[in-house]
């Protein structure tokens, strides 16, 4: 071996072949010098058998014994340094003091000597190694780091053994030991009960500290991702936007709806609730507010007896309100209903159609064939009303277009989806309804200034071709003629390509609506510094992915809100607008189907992560294995409740359950000790915890392990 550790073969040498570094490491006989040198290797096993060397020199051995504790208390020259120096562990590195600290066999005599130590990390291994001696629990007692206290409180050496009720006990314990909302990481915290079962004792807390209620207790209020037994003790907080929430959310228990009826009043809140039971709606229908009865009426839970007495209600709002949604039940509509509806399914407009056609004439969803038979009643209204229909078909308008009244030659003329060649070269020459398309294409706040000067251009072009009339109009017909045109549908593209190069902001703006702008002139506006017209071009369904994502660096949230919608946005970008400060396009982007699992889940184990649970509230349980993953995190918390919470999930991994079971915080272990995933050796090694409640908890495991 001479020859190896010779200076002049050194290090170099070794470095080259590390099986033979490996040996030299481990040879007792081998130069402290090199032994120095050897332990900065980058290969472990070399530098753990330096660690083990007697012959290392010893501020090399103290400083790799933070990797390898084991090593260093097993390494011969170790107690002989103890006995040269007596104040030896007050010269060991603190990340070495850490280490050795978890191991079992640390000499108890450095057990006594670290306890002087101010350290957190150095006094937590201290109170969860199970040899410290009494007498140094009872100095640890009184640290002054909280957790250090009522670790060695609990320590089985100071607290003893416990035998029965300890689940009674942890209660105790934790409860008196949950912080402040500003130290618990309160969003952490709102996260879990959202995704996963939570202690009750904690809810119950949570409830009657002061500290929780804004930020904390009112979020999980309105969540419907928010677990019903949470929500029921929610119920009882006196703050009353905590109750209200709970009232309105769709996740709370019948009993609960019903006691926050009798207890809290929140009449309105209830009134609209699909799981509010039946005999309160009831009770509510006799409510003084009119509100309330209105709502009681919408409810589709409310029998229909309670709506029938309500079609009946002195309050002529509640009984036309009742009185329609029991026409609607029987499949009967009212002219008024339909109006303002315009989603009115097709099988119902042709069922009104016999009742009341103009109003089914000019709805939008009512069907083709049902237009073309109204557009050739005898009944004038009724093909006006056809004719002003935005989804008439252009060959039915072309067909009134030459009807004999003027009154549908005007609503063909007004209906934007009347083809420009028709408007402009047949009805601008037709004198009764000219006038019209005159007064659409003018100012109207400036009471039509420009009409006048619009109907003398279509007089003098009016056997011009259509391209004359359109450029006269551009030209010489004002900024709202201009912005009439650029909004067209069926607008020549030159016109287009002209109109985008305006000065005038609406003229561009409308172009950027247009779904008929050529690529061109959407990418020059999607540069414009007018915001209004960027949020167009974001706007426009046919805006191509690299100007949408050219305009996802906007620094107006108007412009975002357009884009975060989009669905074939790259997920980068996606998950970029998921995160934005703006709530509205932060929501926008985190319903986007687009927005990738993956993404979700970082979204889930950061900042924004209740937002999104409240938007998507079924997310975890469509993706069990993003649930995992994020318990997962949430399991490495600094906060320890959060970490205590997590840890309690069965869906945490099996490398988790084994890291955390060495944890330095007994919290951790006592939730591992819990967690019904935990294995028959994780459970025998907490057994043997210096922590009372973990010990008690694990043997229990045990107990009931060996009785299954």
């Amino acid at each position: 071996m001479d020859n190896i550790t010779t200076p002049h073969n050194s290090i170099t040498a070794l470095i080259k072949n590390v099986t033979q570094a490996q040996l030299v490491a481990a040879d007792p006989s081998t130069d402290p010098e090199l032994l120095r040198e050897l332990g900065l290797s980058i290969d472990q096993q070399t530098r753990q058998s330096v660690a083990g060397n007697p012959n290392t020199p010893v501020d090399v051995l103290l400083r790799l014994g933070a990797e390898f504790p084991s090593q260093l208390l097993d390494n011969p020259v170790f107690p002989l340094l103890l006995l040269e120096n007596l104040n030896l562990v007050a010269d060991i590195p603190l990340p070495t003091l850490r280490s050795i600290l978890k191991q079992e066999n640390v000499p108890v005599y450095i057990l006594e000597q670290a306890a002087d130590q101010a350290d957190l990390e150095v006094q937590l291994g201290l109170v969860k190694n199970v040899q410290t001696p009494k007498g140094v629990l009872n100095r640890l007692t009184q640290s002054r780091h909280p957790q250090v206290v009522e670790s060695a409180r609990l320590h089985i050496n100071l607290a003893g053994e416990l035998t029965e009720k300890y689940e009674q006990r942890i209660k105790e314990v934790i409860k008196g030991i949950i912080p402040s909302a500003r130290q618990a990481g309160t969003g952490s915290l709102a996260v879990l009960t959202q995704i996963c079962p939570v202690p009750e004792f904690m809810v119950e807390h949570w409830v009657q500290d002061s500290s929780y209620k804004d930020f904390f207790c009112r979020k999980l209020a309105y969540s419907p991702a928010t677990f019903p037994n949470v929500l029921k003790h929610l119920a009882n907080h006196t703050d009353g936007w905590t109750w209200l929430g709970v009232a309105e959310n769709p996740n709370t228990p019948t009993e609960t709806l019903r006691k926050l009826f009798t207890e809290k009043q929140a009449s309105i809140t209830l009134a609209r609730n699909l799981n509010t039971p039946t005999d309160v709606l009831e009770s509510l229908s006799t409510n003084q507010d009119q509100r309330v009865r209105i709502r009681v009426a919408r409810n589709p839970n409310t029998p229909l007896n309670v709506v029938k007495g309500l079609a009946n209600d002195t309050d002529i709002h509640v009984a036309q309100t009742a009185a329609t949604l029991i026409a609607e039940q029987k499949g009967e509509y009212t002219a008024e209903a339909v109006r303002k509806n315009p989603k009115t399914p097709p099988d119902v407009l042709e069922k009104l159609a016999q009742k009341d056609p103009r109003t089914v004439g000019e709805h939008p969803n009512t069907p083709p064939e049902l237009l073309l038979e109204f557009s050739k009643s005898v009944d004038e209204r009724l093909r006006e009303s056809v004719a002003k229909n935005p989804n008439a078909p252009v060959r039915i308008l072309e067909q009134l277009a030459d009807d004999e009244s003027w009154e549908v030659r005007r609503g063909v003329a007004k209906n934007p989806n009347v083809p420009i060649s028709l408007l402009f070269k047949q009805l601008a020459r037709d004198t009764w309804v000219n006038s019209a398309i005159a007064y659409q294409m003018s100012s109207k706040k400036y009471n039509y200034p420009e009409a006048e000067s619009i109907l003398d251009i279509l007089a003098e072009e009016s056997t011009s071709p259509l391209e004359t009339i359109l450029q006269r109009l551009s030209q010489d017909g004002g900024e709202a003629a201009r912005l009439f045109l650029a909004r067209r549908f069926d607008l020549p593209a030159n016109f287009l390509t002209q109109f985008a190069e305006s000065t005038e902001v609406k003229v561009c703006e409308g172009v950027a609506q247009n779904l008929n702008t050529p690529v061109s002139s959407l990418e020059k506006l999607a540069q414009s510094p007018e915001t209004k017209v960027r949020e167009a071009v974001a706007q426009n369904p046919n805006t191509p992915i690299s100007i949408l994502e050219q305009l996802s660096k906007d620094n107006y949230y108007d412009v975002l809100l357009h884009i975060a919608q989009k669905t074939n946005l790259s997920p980068e970008i996606l998950e970029e607008l998921a995160g934005s400060k703006s709530d509205q396009v932060r929501e926008k982007a985190m319903l986007n189907p687009s927005l990738p699992k993956e993404a979700v889940e970082r979204i889930l184990c950061g900042e924004y992560a209740t937002g999104y649970l409240k938007l998507n509230p079924d997310f975890l349980s469509r993706h069990p294995d993003s649930l995992a993953m994020t318990l997962n995190h949430y399991a490495k918390s600094q906060f320890p409740l959060v970490s205590f919470i997590a840890l309690n999930q069965p869906q945490i991994s099996q490398e988790l359950l084994q890291e955390k079971s060495l944890s330095i915080s007994w919290l951790e272990r006592l939730a591992i000790a819990q967690n019904p995933q935990a294995t028959q050796q994780i459970l025998i090694q907490l057994a043997q915890d210096s922590n009372q409640l973990v010990r008690a908890a694990a043997k229990d495991r045990l107990q009931n392990l060996s009785q299954s």
